[in-house]
């Protein structure tokens, strides 16, 4: 049978393409800048929550410079703008025998909060369902120091309080069991899976919180204030928790958005 050269041409050209789809099934579909600092994961990998937290684990060893390319930013000092400070909440009844007031203007603020040694947690575990923009992680921090600035007004014994100043609040050996719930979005051709809820649950072994010039012209107060805080550490404790509860929830919320902000998904798992 005789074969045109231009059949030939096309068998051969049909040939090589069919070679170069062999070749990149399997890989990600577009080039993956994330290759070159960790191993891409797999979907129908049995064996998927170890990759993705080993994946995470290679990231996070980026995580005091962060990762320009990726668009990922240093993580370290983390940065929140607010919280509840909740453990005014309940020192009237914990401290000053219901001495703490309640009113309409009630208010209990800690802003611009700087957390140190942020970057040095330990993921022990890390799933993630696609199907339902869920996100499940198990990590722990060692210890974190957090400065800021106090914003309060209430009435504690039957005078007013309105006053800022310096907060610090300390705790260690932080164990984090949290579950984030959020939604695919398309950026143009990619996809990013982003978190907006955070169901969290906080465990620490010690903690210390320090507020300055809260009674601004007695300093005598303001030391009696700071000794009962750490002298009824245990009591407060339950106050505390809600406190790191949402401090922590806050943080890893954040910080999880902010390293997918630049990766997507395309190119964190492999295609099929």
């Amino acid at each position: 049978m005789h074969v045109s050269s231009k059949t030939m041409k096309f068998v051969l050209t049909a040939v090589v393409l069919a070679a170069i789809v062999c070749t990149v099934a399997g890989k990600a579909a577009k080039t993956s800048r994330l290759a070159k600092y960790t191993t891409l994961c797999k979907l129908s990998d049995p064996k998927l929550s170890q990759c993705l937290t080993s994946l995470m684990k290679d990231i996070l060893k980026h995580s005091k410079t962060g990762i320009p390319e990726l668009n990922i930013p240093a993580l370290e000092p983390f940065l929140i703008p607010e919280i509840d400070l909740k453990i005014f909440q309940g020192l009237g009844a914990s401290i000053f025998g219901n001495t703490i007031q309640r009113s309409n203007k009630t208010k209990a603020f800690a802003r611009n909060l700087v957390i140190h040694h942020s970057s040095e947690f330990e993921i022990y575990d890390l799933k993630v369902d696609i199907k339902k923009n869920e996100f499940f992680v198990d990590l722990s921090f060692p210890k974190l120091q957090i400065e800021g600035e106090y914003d309060v007004n209430l009435i504690m014994f039957n005078m007013p309080i309105k006053s800022t100043g310096p907060v610090y609040i300390n705790a260690t050996d932080i164990t984090v069991k949290a579950t984030l719930n959020g939604k695919t979005i398309k950026r143009k051709n990619e996809s990013l899976l982003l978190f907006d809820t955070i169901d969290i649950k906080v465990n620490f072994k010690d903690y210390s919180i320090m507020i300055e010039n809260l009674f601004k012209k007695d300093q005598n107060l303001n030391r009696a204030l700071n000794d009962t805080l750490r002298s009824q550490k245990a009591e407060l404790r339950k106050l505390t928790t809600p406190m790191i509860e949402e401090l922590a929830g806050k943080m890893v919320l954040s910080m999880i958005n902010q390293i997918l902000t630049g990766l997507p998904l395309e190119e964190i798992f492999i295609t099929e």
